[in-house]
């Protein structure tokens, strides 16, 4: 039987969008016995990691010797590690049903540069990789997902997602703190004065219109840095106020989301 010990994914909170590059660095840089890598939203499907887009935050990664199976979350910016990990066969697996319901694996073994394509091999329900780790070695593999345009029926704004709770994952991530459905709603009803609460109703409605497979292009880079405000300036209820400089530099992310989520940019709105 295979010794497999697991801590939390990297620590990587400096990062406000999701880098290739540094995602394979930090996998690069460690120990051996680990395994390791990087899930994001390939949005535009060709299977690589493109500037822009963006770590899929806390989805459920699976390693397993075919006798004991452990499971780690990625963290907010998409990446994930297993250390310890001794000799043996494994399989690292995700599943597709879990990062929403019109995902897609994205093509693996694309283009000539394998440490920014997806590695993941579809079965149509799971995205996984086989593999054989040596003991004090280290690998590294990365699932790209995407969501089937056509499937979305347009963007919705903060009043329809929070009338619409069974559209809604179990789980999302806003400033790097993770939120039930219901957490979420709860907030998404109490917009007021706070420019928190603005901005987080605003970042979640545009993170939602995304996962179900909205097109995205215009305001992904948006998104991100929203995201990294609602770090700075959050948590939800953090009591920033309109007059402060905090909400004269969020307000121009809001006002973009705001747009994005009632269809006046790349994707249009609910009928």
């Amino acid at each position: 039987m295979h010794r497999i010990v697991t801590v939390a994914a990297f620590a990587l909170a400096s990062l406000v969008m999701a880098s290739p590059a540094a995602a394979q660095e930090e996998c690069r840089g460690e120990g051996g016995d680990m395994v390791c890598g990087f899930v994001w939203n390939d949005a535009n499907a060709n299977g690589v990691q493109d500037l822009g887009e963006t770590g899929l935050a806390n989805e459920l990664v699976t390693l397993s010797d075919g006798t004991d199976t452990v499971q780690v979350y990625t963290d907010s910016n998409g990446f994930f590690v297993f250390y310890d990990v001794t000799g043996g066969s494994y399989t690292l697996s995700i599943e597709t049903s879990a990062i929403g319901p019109t995902a897609v694996a994205s093509t693996t073994d694309v283009g000539s540069d394998d440490t920014v394509d997806s590695d993941g091999v579809s079965n149509g329900t799971t995205s996984s990789v086989s593999f054989q780790m040596v003991d004090g070695g280290k690998v590294d593999f990365d699932f790209g997902f995407y969501m089937q345009q056509g499937e979305a029926t347009g963007t919705g704004t903060p009043g329809y997602w929070k009338n619409h709770p069974e559209a809604w994952p179990d789980k999302i991530t806003v400033g790097g703190v993770d939120y039930t459905s219901e957490q979420a709603i709860y907030w998404l009803k109490r917009v007021g004065k706070d420019k928190t609460t603005t901005m987080f109703a605003s970042l979640v409605s545009a993170k939602l219109n995304v996962l179900i497979g909205n097109v995205s292009s215009c305001v992904d880079s948006t998104i991100a840095l929203a995201d990294a405000w609602m770090q700075n300036y959050g948590p939800v209820g953090s009591n920033v106020v309109a007059s402060s400089p905090a909400w004269a530099e969020g307000e121009p992310l809001h006002t973009t989301l705001d747009d994005y989520n009632n269809g006046r940019l790349c994707a249009p709105h609910r009928n």
